[in-house]
This record gives C-alpha cells, sequence and structure tokens, in this order.
C-alpha cells in the first residue's frame, strides 16, 4: 500500500528567481495608487539580500529534507496562470496522466526563452490515474492532460519547486493543477475538500508507494498582507481545518490565491505544519512583494 511520508509547501515568486538589484524588473501596483508605508523607505538593499538568501538557505533545507523522505514520487499541487489552463478550458482540478513531462525555469524579464532551462520529468502515470480514478469516486470530476500546450512545459508553479527540490529530476512526479487564479475559482472550502479527497485517494492505492506532497505558491503578494498570513500559519499549526475554510475569499485573489494551493496539502496531510520560515519580501516602499512561506508536515514518523 502507498503512504504519504511527508508533506512540504514553498513559496515560488519571481522574486526568488531574481537576486534584488533585479526586483525593479518585476511589475509593481502603481496603478492602484497605494500609500508609502514609512518603515519601508529605509529597506536596504543589504537587508533584502540578506532576506533572500535565507529563502534559499530554507528551500536547500526543504532540498534535504525530501532527499531524506525518499519518495518514490512527488505529487506537486500548484496553479495555473494562463500557462496550460487558458481560456478554452478552465477546470477548477487537473490531474497530469503524461509518461514525462518537461518544464523551464525562463523568465522573460531575463530575456530567456523557454527553448532554455529545461528539465525532463518522469510521470508516475499509474499512481496519477489511480488518483484520477479516487478523485471520482469520492465526488470530484477533474480533467486530465497527456500532454501539456505552454511552450515551457508545465507553469511556473511547477517548474521553479521543482528544479529547488528535485535538481537532479531523479523521481517521478504528479503534477495536480488548481486554478486558484481566474474566476470563478473553488473556494478554500472547495479546495479543502479537494484535498482530503486527493489524499485519501493515494493512500489508497494498491501498490507500495513512498509519496510526498509538495503545495507551491503563496503567500500573499503582490500587495503583502501579513496579517492574513498569520492567520493562515496559526491554522496550519493547529490543524484547524475549519479556520482555514473561513480564510476570506475577497482575500484570495491574484497571487494571494495561491494560498489554495497549501489548503489542498493541508487537508491531505495527517497532521499539523510548521513553517520552517516565513519572510516577507518587500520590493517597494508601498508594499508590494511576496510574503515568503516554507513549511512541512510530518507524517508517519518521516525526519523532522
Amino acid at each position: 500500500m502507498a503512504e504519504i511520508v511527508g508533506c512540504l509547501a514553498l513559496s515560488h515568486a519571481p522574486q526568488l528567481m531574481l537576486e534584488p538589484d533585479l526586483w525593479g524588473r518585476l511589475p509593481t501596483r502603481e496603478a492602484e495608487r497605494l500609500p508609502v508605508r514609512p518603515e519601508l523607505t529605509t529597506l536596504a538593499l543589504e537587508t533584502k539580500r540578506s532576506l533572500w538568501e535565507q529563502c534559499h538557505a530554507t528551500i536547500a533545507r526543504q532540498r534535504e529534507l525530501l532527499a531524506a523522505y525518499a519518495p518514490d514520487t512527488v505529487v506537486i499541487v500548484g496553479d495555473d496562470q494562463h500557462e496550460n489552463l487558458v481560456d478554452d478550458n478552465m477546470p477548477p482540478f487537473l490531474v497530469f496522466l503524461g509518461d514525462e513531462v518537461e518544464a523551464s525555469t525562463s523568465m522573460r524579464v531575463r530575456g530567456e526563452s523557454f527553448a532554455g532551462n529545461r528539465a525532463c520529468y518522469r510521470v508516475d502515470a499509474a499512481l496519477a490515474r489511480w488518483a484520477l480514478d479516487g478523485l471520482m469516486a469520492r465526488g470530484f470530476d477533474p480533467s486530465y492532460a497527456r500532454q501539456t500546450r505552454f511552450e515551457g512545459g508545465l507553469g511556473h508553479a511547477f517548474a521553479r519547486p521543482l528544479r529547488w527540490l528535485l535538481p537532479e529530476a531523479e523521481r517521478a512526479i504528479v503534477p495536480v493543477m488548481v486554478n486558484t487564479y481566474y474566476p470563478p475559482a473553488p473556494s478554500a472550502q472547495r479546495c479543502l475538500q479537494f484535498g482530503a479527497a486527493l489524499g485519501a485517494a493515494l493512500r489508497a492505492f494498491r501498490e507500495p508507494r513512498r509519496i510526498v506532497l509538495v503545495a507551491s505558491g503563496g503567500l500573499s503578494h503582490t500587495k503583502v498582507d501579513e496579517a492574513l498570513d498569520r492567520e493562515l500559519m496559526a491554522a496550519l499549526a493547529r490543524r484547524d481545518l475549519d479556520a482555514m475554510a473561513r480564510l476570506p475569499e475577497a482575500a484570495l485573489v491574484e497571487g494571494t490565491s495561491e494560498i489554495k494551493n497549501w489548503l489542498v496539502v493541508a487537508a491531505a496531510a495527517e497532521g499539523a505544519g510548521a513553517m520552517l520560515e516565513y519572510l516577507p519580501l518587500y520590493r517597494t516602499d508601498t508594499g508590494v512583494g511576496c510574503a515568503m512561506g516554507f513549511a512541512q508536515w510530518v507524517e508517519n514518523g518521516a525526519p523532522a
């Protein structure tokens, strides 16, 4: 039988892909005319760099944790931003069933082509198909795909964490896409229900599998909302799914909507979540940036 031996969550925002002196290339929310926050006007480049380096040190720690879990398969839950889910077909949930899939970490702001910076990942197609059937048996009807349509393969929510956590592309994966970004999108409550069904389906797989789930995205951005993030983190620490379901939908929009990927994994996990690091990375004095979060759930005595 399969077992979920651990769960992780991490941010994937473009600020992690660019050194702080290049953050000015990223879009801001000038059209909203956000007020200046005096405490951010003196935030030095050296401070930003130190925080950025702490984020990457935590990612390295998560890479070590993943290796210690020794999974056969990594199930990664991420959103899609008009990469493979586009306006002619925008399902709330999708399971990728192909035998292999590529992903590129190229960025347009760097002038890079998606033909470069690519890696190819083996997909655990048997587990993916089982998960799809199990989700349908539990009241969900997710879409599925055997091919990608995006020139970079999987979207950035998958490419970046996979490159960081599996730099050698040495383990099988199952990509699970959630439309968090484009309304009408599944609610926090629905994502929790989906996560519970996904966890149950994976554990019911009849072949031996050590599985790690990874949630990609968040926390609050492009306008950082530390109060919302701390509400989420407190609920994770208590495994309070009801509190997670009550997170305000009006706040779970745009980039902040990626918190819903965390909710899927939180409901699939059997234990509480523990933050490994929380670092709001501001790039303007009006509060634009991304609150970087990194978490772990310990399952079945896996290493902490």
